[in-house]
């Protein structure tokens, strides 16, 4: 299991939790892919979420996929690597974008509780990985830190400050368009 797959089904959550936290206008707009808050949720996933993600994998390759390989470390001259991150951060902002379309399908069907079921469902996948993988992302450094039993703790910098910016940054952003969406997002009319 990797850490990417932390972050990929974490997109589909904020995809739904935002589509739930504007349910009033989804209710009534019937234009699933044009509706006026695709703009600002393309925006938080391709600035503020997919980019905390990518902080993370550019920064520290091998913990991000959770010490299961040694091969995404070195992007130099390996465009399946480097085609590899780009991916990754394209994919977390589809599937941000699935989560909440489908969410607002799932709203216009008057099948509210799957909205919840989506939520429920997309966090155990979210933390699946943290607890098959049980305490692996304590230790930081590269595939042959790991293997050498070697590296350093999470706590340790420069990993700790640079992973304590990002989540804040990543925190507040998602918090500030949660609260957009649910003020002024749920006064929209179709």
């Amino acid at each position: 299991m990797f850490m990417v797959q932390v972050d990929l089904p974490a997109a589909f959550v904020i995809g739904q939790i935002y589509a739930m936290l504007a349910k009033s206008y989804l209710k009534k707009e019937p234009r699933k892919f044009t509706n006026k808050l695709l703009g600002p949720l393309n925006f938080f996933m391709s600035c503020c979420f997919a980019p905390a993600g990518m902080f993370l994998l550019v920064g520290w390759p091998a913990w991000e996929v959770m010490y299961n390989t040694g091969w995404v470390e070195n992007p130099y001259n390996r465009p399946w690597v480097a085609g590899f991150y780009v991916f990754f951060g394209i994919v977390m902002v589809v599937l941000g974008n699935v989560g909440f379309i489908l969410a607002h399908h799932w709203y216009r069907k008057d099948l509210d509780k799957r909205v919840t079921i989506g939520i429920v469902a997309g966090s155990f996948l979210t933390v699946l990985p943290f607890l098959i993988r049980w305490g692996i992302w304590w230790k930081i450094g590269t595939y042959s830190d790991f293997i050498a039993k070697k590296g350093y703790s999470f706590w340790n910098p420069p990993f700790s400050r640079g992973w304590l910016g990002i989540m804040i940054y990543a925190f507040i952003s998602a918090l500030v368009m949660g609260i957009w969406l649910k003020t002024k997002g749920n006064q929209l009319e179709p």
